[in-house]
């Protein structure tokens, strides 16, 4: 029996909620190696995106085409959250301000001018292979007959 479109369009809506959640868990994760070194530290793109590929397939359910867009899409939300809060980290240790003042006070939108101008090449290029790599793992590679 076809599943219907109104429970499809769900379960996606609840897929896309989902990865979007642990997107923003990983980048929370993600920062805490990164203020101990004090930069964003972007070869951790790699563990990220395999963990959030694994996390889409396996507790989302999602494979094929929505669960590598929902894996790489939740990596690269992790990305610039992660750049986000290191920004905000960085204006309060500067300012003298605890972290939760500079992020209300920096705002949305200068936190994530702050983490653009901080992005090089090299960084720009570990994201991106974190998502490929999430897409890869959130894609089925083949299923066992039996």
């Amino acid at each position: 029996m076809a599943a219907s479109p109104l429970r499809r369009l769900t379960n996606l809506f609840i897929g896309l909620l989902g990865a979007l959640l642990f997107g923003f868990a990983a980048g929370a994760t993600w920062m805490v190696p990164s203020m101990m070194f004090g930069r964003a530290l972007p070869a951790l793109a790699l563990p990220v995106g395999w963990g959030l590929g694994y996390v889409v397939r396996r507790w989302l359910r999602f494979e094929g085409v929505p669960g590598a867009l929902l894996a790489a899409g939740a990596t690269l939300l992790a990305s610039v959250y992660v750049g986000c809060l290191v920004a905000a980290a960085t204006i309060a240790g500067m300012m003298g301000v605890g972290f939760a003042q500079s992020l209300a006070d920096a705002g949305p939108a200068m936190l994530l001018s702050l983490a653009h101008l901080a992005l090089g090449p090299a960084d720009l290029a570990l994201y991106l292979a974190g998502a490929v790599l999430a897409a890869l793992v959130a894609w089925p590679l083949g299923r066992r007959r039996g």
